[in-house]
């Protein structure tokens, strides 16, 4: 099983459209099986892949176990539960889901105090910063785990980082997407620095190393790539070429997309897995009908020149996809 997150300092990237239109294409184009973790207390992912009926009736469930009441016995100090979260069913996109809960939010705090914890080489801090690698050590029935998350660089989502094997950045050709590579590549370094000392410490302290399903922690996060939403552009003989506005912007992306891949000791010039156009006229239809984009039909509401926005979808998504497998077989 190959764990990959979808994540970006900056929202507005298309990330969770990315993420479930990307995830369905692997399971019925390619057969493959495919769970999202919506891991974004802002449950986009959620809302995406199930119905409205169906989301509510499980959020109120009281059988229902979240990913949230998964820290709950860890909160109380009585380690990793044995029991999972539910999984559920997204029959259009097919794939399997762990519904989000905007309760995750509040874990938070525990997740910052432990982190504390963990840069002391305390067990405890390991065991609350590691919860999502537990997790996901115990789905290896799947081929591939989506993990969807919110743009910030808190205590959550670097735990969530620290568990995943791999993280995918979608990107958008503007000042905020450039900061953000910035923040990521300084937030990556000091995670990385505290998390060497923190085993290092451990390790004097209880005389062996932290280990999830007796592999010892550690920093094991690789950079699959990105994918970039499609940037306004002239044509010149017949190519497209951005406008003098983004030019400066793309320039500077590249040199901090190239210092990621350094970081990560990967290689740039495949580190690009597609790009996506504007889809504004499908993307609506799409999340109403909780189908993927490049299974709309006619039920759907599509009509005329849409067909040929479905169609183009099918294309740039089996592109990435083969980048994308490409890239994870390495």
């Amino acid at each position: 099983m190959k764990s990959v997150c979808f994540f970006n300092n900056k929202g507005g990237v298309g990330k969770t459209t990315l993420l479930c239109n990307l995830g369905s294409f692997l399971s019925k184009k390619h057969g493959m099986s495919v769970l999202v973790l919506d891991a974004d207390p802002q449950c986009n992912a959620s809302a995406y892949l199930l119905e409205e009926t169906q989301l509510e009736a499980i959020l109120r469930d009281g059988e229902h176990k979240s990913l949230d009441s998964f820290y709950e016995p860890i909160r109380k100090g009585q380690g990793y539960p044995q029991e999972l979260p539910t999984i559920v069913t997204s029959v259009r996109f097919g794939v399997d889901l762990i519904v989000g809960d905007p309760k995750l939010s509040i874990r938070e705090d525990l997740l910052a105090t432990d982190w504390a914890a963990t840069r002391n080489g305390e067990p405890r801090g390991f065991q609350t910063t590691f919860a999502i690698k537990y997790l996901l050590s115990r789905l290896n029935n799947y081929d591939l785990v989506f993990i969807d998350m919110g743009p910030s660089l808190g205590a959550l989502n670097r735990s969530v980082l620290l568990g995943a094997d791999s993280f995918i950045m979608p990107l958008s050709v503007d000042i905020f997407s450039l900061m953000a590579i910035d923040n990521i590549l300084k937030s990556f370094t000091s995670w990385k620095v505290s998390l060497t000392d923190a085993i290092r410490k451990h390790a004097e302290t209880e005389g062996e190393n932290f280990t999830i399903k007796d592999h010892p922690v550690g920093w094991e996060l690789e950079f699959i790539g990105y994918v970039m939403q499609q940037y306004k552009a002239k044509v010149v003989s017949g190519e497209r070429v951005p406008v003098a506005a983004f030019e400066r912007i793309i320039n500077e992306q590249t040199n901090e997309l190239r210092q990621m891949c350094e970081f990560f000791n990967c290689d740039y010039e495949s580190a690009k897995i597609g790009e996506v156009p504007t889809l504004s006229s499908v993307v609506p239809l799409s999340q109403q009908a909780h189908a993927p984009i490049f299974d709309l039909g006619a039920k759907d509401g599509i009509v005329g020149s849409q067909y040929t926005r479905v169609s183009e979808a099918t294309h740039f998504f089996g592109n990435i996809a083969e980048r994308f497998l490409r890239r994870i077989s390495k």
